[in-house]
């Protein structure tokens, strides 16, 4: 993957033609309108392999706690967010290990603000919920509340729910939130499309798509209103594609591509499902949030319909048991070479296993901030032996395994320019030296991640993730060449302009280029 300097020329939604040019990029479109990029670099389009599109939209415009440093702060932010989902307060983003306290907040510190107003509050990781005591009112959650299968309402030493539900845990609150209003829902999807065009991302494989969410997607992307284009990979945790009657469809904008499955929770909230015990919970080894036959027979179910297949697997004991189901798929010709089985995240994968992705032509789709951002987490969860095979991307890319490069945003940034600059330096946030720098990639993989390697990762890669003629005229503009410069200076490098079927969806300001009528 080389960027270039070049002079293209766009026809329709492809490249009609590309030649070398030194100096700069020039673009001309059909109408003969040209945009001069001076000292400006190209390439193809940068992908997000693994994001949540609404997700995202509700962190830009609704209430975002990602920057709370305490349980108070995070309940004082929420006293002066003014929107409400009818009678409900809703937000995202805490991280209790950010916190001084490291501590899981408790539903009393809702409590005292908001007495008769249900809160439901995500966390960072999407896998845990922090309501408050009317929101468990609602829901029925006492004392005497079994924990559901695949989930966790965590007490205290009497017995009493603290206000915190993992994983599945979350839906006995969840549920009961009304439904967004569809300006609200168009207003998010739009925020984050905008975000990403910013960013110079061109295509995103969007995860657990709520097939109620598909016509909002639809209607922009066939009115030519969708400024990239979408992979869906609708939700099958509870057979939703089956029940809606979904089948694959293909689009230019909008693809219903694959089902999405889980297996684990989340490492952070302790449910990510592991071979030995959490380092820091000894007798805790995660949740599997159904059984490997129920997930067999949801895979198997979804293959046999023409469907692609996405599974989360965070713990090591998660991805084993997936890659027994994907093995025991192609060797009962139940997924041929050409189905894409793909696991989501990878993040710890016992060496025993990591030659397995590569032998069954298994895709890891990964998130390489998500190893920057949880460095210290993950050693409190894993020990050092562990940690030793966590984001394995070297390993795996030795093991003859393609890397998808992801930000599982709104999780973390949506910034590809992150994840590329982790891929290559996989240095903490807070520290200044590489995390177990064996497993780092060189900076054209991690430029395949998220280009070539990750439009494979949906089968698309025959008509895009390449600068040539004839193919989608879908790319990025950029200060400066991302496979020579500094790579320090990767994650400041600036999107001067993005396009996406062959038409310029974002343009930087007046630093980014000039136009004129004639080559």
């Amino acid at each position: 993957m080389h960027p270039i300097q070049a002079r293209v020329k766009i026809t329709g939604s492809r490249i009609q033609k590309i030649e070398p040019q030194f100096g700069g990029v020039t673009i001309i479109s059909e109408r003969e309108e040209v945009d001069h990029f001076p000292g400006a670099w190209m390439m193809p389009g940068f992908v997000d392999s693994h994001a949540h599109i609404y997700g995202l939209g509700c962190r830009l415009l609704d209430l975002s706690l990602y920057d709370c440093g305490s349980a108070e702060e995070c309940a004082d932010k929420a006293q002066r967010h003014e929107e409400r989902h009818g009678t409900w307060l809703t937000g995202m983003g805490w991280n209790e290990t950010l916190w001084e306290s490291g501590e899981m907040p408790d539903h009393l510190v809702l409590d005292h603000l908001f007495p008769d107003t249900p809160v439901y509050l995500s966390r960072a990781d999407g896998h845990a919920a922090w309501v408050n005591s009317e929101a468990m009112k609602l829901a029925g959650i006492g004392s005497g509340s079994a924990d559901p299968q695949g989930g966790s309402i965590l007490k205290d030493k009497n017995n009493k729910p603290t206000g915190i539900l993992i994983d599945s845990a979350m839906d006995l609150v969840r549920r009961l939130i009304p439904q967004a209003s569809e300006a609200q829902i168009r207003r998010r999807i739009e925020a984050a499309t905008q975000e990403y065009v910013r960013l110079g991302v061109t295509e995103v494989h969007d995860m657990d798509v709520s097939p109620s969410l598909l016509e909002q997607f639809r209607e922009p992307a066939e009115k030519g209103r969708l400024p990239v284009r979408v992979q869906s990979y609708v939700r099958g945790q509870g057979s939703e594609w089956l029940h809606e009657r979904l089948l694959p469809a293909g689009g230019e904008f909008l693809r219903v591509y694959a089902v999405k499955f889980y297996a684990d929770g989340a490492l952070g909230s302790r449910g990510a499902h592991l071979l030995d015990d959490y380092s820091d919970e000894p007798g805790s080894r995660g949740l599997s949030l159904q059984s490997k036959a129920e997930l067999r027979r949801k895979v198997k179910s979804a293959l046999e319909f023409g469907w692609n297949v996405a599974t989360h697997a965070i713990g090591d004991a998660a991805n084993r048991e997936v890659l027994d189901i994907y093995e025991m798929m192609r060797r009962e010709g139940i997924a041929d070479q050409q189905v894409l089985l793909r696991i989501e995240h990878a993040q710890i994968v016992h060496p025993d296993d990591q030659q397995r992705f590569g032998r069954w032509n298994i895709t890891p789709a990964v998130q390489p901030i998500h190893c920057t951002s949880d460095a210290a987490m993950a050693e409190q969860r894993l020990g050092a032996t562990r940690c030793r095979y966590a984001y394995p991307w070297r390993s795996l890319r030795n093991n003859g395994a393609i890397l998808a490069g992801g930000s599982d945003a709104p999780i973390e940034s949506p910034d590809p320019l992150s994840g590329i600059e982790a891929f290559c330096r996989r240095i903490p946030m807070d520290r200044e030296q590489p995390w177990y720098p064996e497993e780092c990639i060189t900076r054209e993989e991690a430029l395949m991640a998220y280009t070539t390697w990750a439009h494979e990762a949906a089968d698309v890669a025959y008509r895009r993730g390449r600068l040539k003629a004839k193919l989608d005229a879908d790319f990025v503009v950029l200060d400066r060449n991302l496979l020579t410069c500094a790579e320090s200076d990767i994650s400041t490098t600036k999107v001067l302009a993005t396009v996406t079927g062959g038409k310029i969806r974002y343009r930087a300001g007046e630093s980014g280029g000039e136009r004129s009528s004639r080559p």
